[in-house]
């Protein structure tokens, strides 16, 4: 057995625990929807680890590589949500979770979702037959949601308000597991096809700083 299975169960198991905990903790004031997402957002990050884990273990590359899909293709809508909630500010729902959810539909239709498909000893290859119009604009969406939502957090630790190091925290989580995952996508183009599982795996760090952040906020409205 390679080291995805047993690495991505273990943050699977990391990211729900911690999930849950989050859930446990939320605040009957205006900080709950923040927790609610918070915990959401460590509940799908879970959720692409498990399906990292079925991949492995089960050999069915086109079930468990779409539910993987369907996993982190809400990453950036719900971590653009949860981002609103904290700097307290208001978002069209229906334009965050647009995308995400004609992606999910277009995947779950499209024949042969999953064209190429492999364990490695780290990461997992499941590349998709989307090309053309639809990737490019897939691609707009995924990187532009995260890089709108780390640059609102950036705003906000900005004008220093009075959650300002909270946000910092957020911020930090941001680059955490986005930067190293594309260096290493720029230093081996080969990765490429591996970017969600590299991206996931990073994620473990966000993780950690988000249930950081909870502490904070519980520790200050105490």
């Amino acid at each position: 057995m390679c080291f995805t299975p047993s690495i991505s169960l273990s943050i699977f198991l990391i990211e729900w625990v911690l999930g849950f905990i989050v859930l446990s903790k939320r605040p009957k004031n205006a900080l709950r929807k923040m927790y609610t997402l918070a915990a959401v957002l460590l509940f799908f990050l879970g959720a692409h680890q498990f399906t990292q884990f079925m991949f492995c273990v089960s050999g069915d590359f086109e079930l468990w590589g779409t539910l993987g899909f369907l996993a982190y293709n809400f990453l950036p809508a719900i971590g653009l949500h949860w981002a609103h909630a904290l700097i307290k500010r208001k978002a069209g729902m229906f334009y965050v979770y647009f995308l995400p959810v004609i992606f999910s539909l277009i995947a779950i239709m499209t024949p042969n979702f999953v064209r190429e498909a492999g364990c490695s000893s780290y990461f997992i290859t499941a590349e998709h037959s989307w090309t053309g119009i639809i990737a490019g604009i897939y691609d707009m969406y995924y990187f532009g949601f995260i890089i709108y939502t780390a640059y609102l957090m950036f705003k906000a630790y900005m004008a220093k308000g009075k959650d300002w190091k909270i946000v910092r925290v957020g911020f930090i989580g941001i680059l955490a597991f986005t930067v190293p995952t594309f260096i290493l996508v720029e230093v081996f183009p080969s990765l490429h096809i591996m970017f969600p599982s590299i991206l996931c795996e990073f994620a473990v760090l966000f993780a950690l700083c988000l249930f950081y952040m909870i502490y904070l906020l519980e520790k200050r409205h105490r």
